[in-house]
């Protein structure tokens, strides 16, 4: 009988699973393995793969110990062997990964994120802001400073949407910076979704960084 998936964490650090466990196209293929014992046909309807596609990236899991065969079931003719992952969850310490690796990696995130919420809030801001436009005006202070007119509150009252939209930096003590980092976290938890790429990979929002000056 087949022992039940465990759940406890397993550190990667080899340079093979590393490697694979850094890239958003095998995670994707592992992931069906990381739920349940699969066959190849399985695993590739699972994960809308062609199975002969998949059967590259297997024997790639497989060499990397990242996945395990559990049975071969025999059959006229070649035995179907089910696979599973080793565990449900895989860590790798920052420390293994290669050079440049950990900063690619990151970006990639952090790349689709902005972009993301750069399409929206431009699609926000056409429709908000259709009837306003650029305010460019003297600085109190010094040169010039440059954010978008809000419409009339009687405009923004009967929209749907709600949207402002502020260009700047703010310069932040410790304390502020604190203060902000669980406001945007409260905002996270209370507002924030998880959100499911077609690849399969569920991203999980992290706790805002703030940098005080």
């Amino acid at each position: 009988m087949l022992e039940p998936l465990s759940n406890q964490p397993v550190v990667i650090r080899d340079h093979l699973g590393v490697d694979l466990l850094l890239n958003l196209n095998a995670i994707s293929r592992l992931s069906p393995f990381m739920h349940t014992e699969h066959t190849l046909g399985s695993a590739a309807k699972a994960a809308a793969v062609p199975a002969s596609s998949l059967a590259y990236w297997v024997q790639r899991f497989l060499t990397a110990r990242l996945l395990e065969t559990t049975r071969v079931v025999p059959r006229a003719g070649k035995p179907i062997p089910h696979y599973r992952a080793i565990s449900s969850e895989f860590h790798i310490p920052f420390d293994a990964m290669p050079p440049g690796r950990r900063d690619e990696f990151l970006l990639r995130g952090r790349k689709f994120a902005f972009e993301q919420f750069i399409a929206a809030s431009n699609a926000a801001a056409a429709s908000a802001f259709a009837e306003t436009g650029l305010r460019i005006f003297a600085s109190p202070e010094r040169g010039v400073e440059l954010t978008v007119i809000e419409p009339s509150s009687d405009i923004a009252d009967h929209r749907a949407d709600r949207t402002t939209e502020w260009w700047g930096a703010c310069n932040l003590t410790e304390a502020e910076a604190a203060e902000l980092q669980q406001a945007l976290k409260g905002l996270q938890e209370r507002f924030g979704r998880d959100h499911t790429r077609t690849t399969g990979v569920r991203n999980r929002p992290t706790t805002p960084a703030c940098r005080s000056r």
